[in-house]
């Protein structure tokens, strides 16, 4: 969502790393091994509104038919789109959450549907504001992922990445399946596992309440959030081009 700019410095800051190490390992021996893909802003024309009109702005700026404007890109995705109408993955088009008038219907979500079909990437790492949490799919459901294999790698690598967060600075951050936080339809992380069977997830950033800021994140916690993100995002990155440690 464009309010969630702590979202889009976390990818630029992780490229930064990848660049500026790409000749030492570990990164030099994934880098042989595959791609890492950073897309760091998927919502632009929504982002822009956040930093000229209104900072809390969510959607994009479809302008929808009824004269309200807007499609929360993260409700976009094809996979289970629509099946929920509630406050969380709304169908009514002046609301935060509206889904959209149909699957894909967005350019900035047909351009990550494209990206990912084309690349077949064998990882998802997707990162939002605010709460603190590591989710793994689904969101659409509070039924647990039915691959055995697949829901135990994903658990154990959230709380893996759990725990090098905490590391860093001490934050706590929670690893749970996502429709734990609230239930949610057509988002990234259940349509890239949904449809490519590959580990998919969203970390919520800083903070970890509204109280302590919400989406208006200060500049100075841009570094420290970066800091304890750092190995976690890393680990993803060695999991899914190297496998599971042994």
């Amino acid at each position: 969502p464009a309010r969630e700019w702590i979202s889009v410095e976390l990818p630029y800051l992780l490229a930064e790393h990848l660049l500026e190490n790409a000749g030492t390992d570990p990164v030099a021996r994934w880098l042989q091994q595959g791609e890492v893909w950073v897309a760091p802003m998927v919502n632009p024309d929504g982002h822009e509104f956040t930093r000229t009109a209104n900072r809390l702005w969510r959607k994009n700026r479809r302008r929808n038919p009824g004269g309200s404007v807007g499609v929360d890109p993260n409700r976009n995705y094809g996979y289970m789109w629509g099946v929920l109408d509630i406050s969380t993955s709304s169908h009514v088009p002046s609301d935060e959450t509206y889904v959209g008038p149909r699957a894909f219907s967005e350019p900035e979500v047909r351009a990550v549907r494209d990206l990912v079909a084309r690349q077949l990437f064998d990882g998802v790492l997707s990162y939002h504001s605010y709460s603190q949490l590591v989710l793994f799919p689904w969101g659409y459901t509070a039924e647990p992922i039915e691959d055995d294999a697949d829901r135990t790698e994903m658990r154990t690598l959230a709380e893996r990445m759990q725990a090098l967060i905490r590391s860093v600075h001490g934050e706590t951050y929670t690893a749970q399946q996502a429709s734990q936080l609230y239930p949610t339809a057509g988002d990234t992380t259940d349509w890239t596992y949904g449809e490519f069977g590959v580990p998919s997830f969203t970390v919520e950033l800083r903070p970890a309440t509204a109280l302590e800021g919400g989406f208006l994140l200060p500049a100075a916690q841009i570094e420290p959030c970066w800091e304890e993100n750092r190995p976690a995002a890393l680990e993803f990155v060695r999991h899914v081009l190297e496998g599971p440690e042994s």
